[in-house]
């Protein structure tokens, strides 16, 4: 039985990370759009408890919610609207991946579920139910917190150490629960194929808006180095990317200057370290901006870095190439598989500072070779990244497992 073209089929797309921008939520926003400016699929969003606060939870310090239910809370997320659904004991990371009675009657709702996350155990919490499930994520828990346990100190370290480790164990069978999982990368693809059947596991990168992010029409030799992030994530790794900032500009004293763009930019700590570096005048720090203003960044820059220990993929990357832009990033996982060395970037080894300032100041050296990588970047991006190139992988595999569950 082949899927009907003239009708629509409900696909629920669950994430975590609404609030908090990244990957995730720029991966929502794109499947979003796709299924609804397709004529098969009508997308709604639902988001899940993240936080030993939630609102919509019954919490272990809030005996007031003990004799609730998990609520399930409608909201909208930049005009799309979402329904919100608690945990129980969300204190507890493990316990937001848990499936709950309310969650599963929502999802028996759809045609199929479509999970978001930046590790796979967000897919646990629809496990029992039996319509087709996808899962898109970027990484296993082990590694994106490597950096989050080296940062903690105390107490704190032992807890990270602890929720990684039965976070890790519900990564591995979340993976195995689902019909289709959609690697961010060749980096995530390789992590998650000890795991997952080969036939069930294939690339599913996210698809850039090559129509909003286009190269600047001005002269940018005298633009800024750029990068977009989370800088307080400690995955991030901004302090190493301050230091190698400080040792170009020992270098070079006329290096531009440096654009720190995220949601909320420096943590006071590093803002300190920026400053003990002699440093902080140079830097412009933009904080929450739109996507207009994003691609308006993107364009007034002439070099765009990334310093992360681990990276699924890194969107950010794709945007800047998209919008002409030179990388120079660490060989972090998932960077690999947008950077072609030497033709659209350049890669350094993870956590050295000197060999990331040498390669931008090779570039920043040769600006001839910067505008040759950046067409190309934009090329790769147009040919591999569009929207449209990475929306159809989506489309036809939702297409063949609704006719394979129907059939």
């Amino acid at each position: 039985m082949k899927v009907s073209r003239h009708s629509q089929h409900r696909v629920a797309l669950v994430t975590h990370a609404l609030a908090n921008g990244g990957g995730a939520a720029t991966m929502t926003a794109f499947l979003y759009r796709v299924l609804s400016e397709s004529d098969l699929y009508r997308p709604e969003v639902i988001s899940l408890a993240t936080s030993a606060s939630d609102k919509a939870s019954v919490l272990l310090h809030s005996p007031g919610t003990w004799r609730e239910k998990v609520r399930i809370q409608s909201d909208s997320w930049n005009g799309v609207p979402y329904q919100h659904v608690g945990a129980v004991w969300s204190e507890f990371e493990f316990q937001r991946y848990q499936s709950r009675r309310v969650l599963t009657d929502l999802f028996n709702q759809y045609d199929l579920i479509q999970i978001v996350g930046g590790t796979p155990a967000w897919a646990w919490v629809a496990h029992s139910v039996p319509v087709p499930k996808c899962l898109f994520a970027a990484t296993m828990a082990s590694q994106e917190r490597a950096s989050l346990v080296d940062d903690a100190g105390g107490w704190r370290r032992y807890w990270v150490k602890i929720m990684t480790h039965l976070t890790a164990q519900i990564d591995r069978r979340a993976l195995a629960s689902v019909d289709y999982v959609f690697a961010e990368s060749d980096y995530t693809r390789n992590l998650f194929a000890q795991h997952v059947k080969p036939e069930c596991l294939g690339l599913g990168p996210p698809g850039v808006d090559t129509r909003l992010f286009t190269p600047g029409k001005e002269d940018q030799s005298k633009g800024c180095i750029i990068s977009v992030g989370r800088f307080r994530d400690p995955r991030k790794n901004v302090r190493m990317l301050l230091e190698a900032y400080r040792r170009l500009r020992h270098m070079l004293a006329s290096a531009p200057r440096l654009a720190l763009v995220g949601r909320t930019g420096l943590s006071p700590q590093d803002t300190a370290y920026a400053e003990s570096l002699g440093i902080i005048e140079f830097i412009d720090l933009h904080t929450d901006v739109d996507p207009d203003k994003l691609c308006a960044l993107y364009q007034s820059a002439n070099l765009f870095v990334l310093s992360s220990n681990e990276e699924g993929l890194g969107i950010v990357i794709l945007d800047a190439m998209a919008c002409g832009l030179p990388v120079v990033t660490t060989d972090c996982g998932g960077p690999a598989t947008a950077v072609i060395e030497g033709e659209t970037g350049l890669l350094t080894p993870v956590k050295d500072p000197q060999a990331f300032a040498e390669k931008m100041l090779y570039l920043l050296q040769n600006p001839n070779y910067m505008k040759q990588m950046g067409i190309a970047g934009r090329r790769r991006v147009e040919e591999k990244f569009s929207i449209d190139t990475a929306s159809q992988i989506y489309l036809n595999k939702y297409d063949e497992l609704l006719n394979r569950h129907k059939g």
